[in-house]
């Protein structure tokens, strides 16, 4: 019987345990070096809590994110491929997320139609979007969104081009793709290393053969790299179209969140797409108080990248967000368990926060502000 996944460090370790290498290094990858990956994780490292003593509070981690009430400020960012990863995909985390209290956003690409979605989970739900197809294709995505009852749109606005994902590319995946005889042997040998999740998609080959279906579609089209940019003229565009709650993924700069706001989005997220899009961005929670700074009260800024426990939610909460998404924790839980696994990763961080909340003195996250941080070696800045 596996060991409970008792750290997002857990979920990782059996994530690799059980998928193929090469769709392992799909969900665990970046971009080129990797270095903003890795920026997005010690950048949290490099901030410190500053505890209040004296106090024993009642811990509530109830937060409102754009008026609606969540138990706790932590959200299952867009993930590509997630029906790939296990059977229960995107609707196995929709039902995770509201059994927790919170909500995940669907991807473009998560190989699940809203449709399916909101037939088989319960809401609320956010769908996300890119710029691939131009705006027919945006029009048409936003009206089955809206028809199947979602009330957010996250768009995606740090791409094209994709991110150059040396991992993909050792494995062959970089779309568009094209099974030769050489991948296709090595997937084989992938799949025989990996019987467990070979197995649990076998088994769901009747459900699974839309996905497979999906998947070749998005691996075998260059759409992405093909498309132009989102301008904030299309933000403006998608204001009108959609009159749910609209949000601006891929803010790094205070500016961009102002012209966000100024075309019409109700929060931006600041975010360097995990670390999967430009290397050498900067981390994000490195860049939030500038975007918080930039927007003030007018905006909600939520963060994502690089968040793996509780005190990280907590650091980016004290900094000015409103709450944050993850992204790679939740797949790892995925791959390792399922829907189950993905409970478990939102557990932990539900735990973890009610702990560190004690333990720096807040009874909500209304309370943290950012006097209770300092860089974590402060003594070195003078020098």
């Amino acid at each position: 019987m596996p060991s409970p996944i008792l750290t997002v460090a857990d979920a990782r370790k059996r994530a690799r345990g059980v998928l193929p290498r090469a769709l392992f290094d799909y969900i665990d990858g970046g971009a080129d070096g990797e270095v903003t990956l890795a920026a997005n994780e010690r950048a949290f490292r490099e901030v410190a809590l500053r505890p209040r003593m004296g106090v024993d509070p009642e811990v509530d981690l109830t937060t409102t994110v754009l008026g609606r009430e969540l138990a706790m400020p932590v959200l299952l960012a867009p993930a590509g491929m997630v029906q790939l990863v296990h059977p229960d995909g995107a609707v196995g985390v929709a039902r995770a997320a509201a059994a927790a209290g919170t909500l995940a956003v669907l991807s473009k690409i998560a190989l699940c139609s809203p449709e399916e979605l909101a037939a088989n989970a319960p809401g609320p739900h956010w769908f996300q979007l890119n710029s691939a197809g131009g705006r027919e294709e945006v029009k048409r995505l936003i009206t089955r969104a809206r028809d199947a009852g979602f009330d957010g749109l996250v768009v995606t606005m740090d791409g094209p081009p994709p991110g150059n994902h040396e991992r993909d590319l050792r494995h062959g995946v970089v779309p568009p793709v094209r099974l030769r005889p050489t991948l296709a042997a090595r997937f084989a040998g992938q799949l025989l290393a990996s019987p467990r999740w070979a197995t649990a998609m076998a088994l769901a080959a009747r459900k699974q053969k839309a996905t497979v279906q999906g998947a070749t579609r998005v691996l075998g089209s260059g759409g992405l790299h093909r498309s132009s940019r989102f301008t904030w003229a299309d933000i403006a565009w998608m204001r009108a179209e959609w009159d749910g709650s609209l949000l601006v993924k891929g803010v790094l700069v205070g500016a961009d969140a102002i012209a966000a706001r100024d075309a019409g989005a109700d929060a931006v997220i600041v975010s360097n797409h995990g670390g999967r899009a430009l290397d050498g961005a900067p981390a994000t929670l490195s860049v939030l108080p500038e975007i918080v700074a930039a927007v003030g009260d007018t905006t909600e800024v939520l963060l994502d990248g690089g968040v793996r426990r509780a005190a990280d939610v907590v650091k980016a909460l004290c900094l000015g967000a409103r709450a944050v998404l993850i992204g790679r924790p939740f797949v790892y839980g995925l791959a390792a368990a399922g829907q189950p696994g993905v409970e478990q990763v939102l557990s932990v961080f539900q735990t973890e926060l009610v702990r560190v909340m004690r333990l720096v003195g807040c009874a909500s996250p209304a309370e943290l502000d950012t006097g209770m941080t300092q860089a974590m070696h402060p003594w070195t800045e003078s020098k």
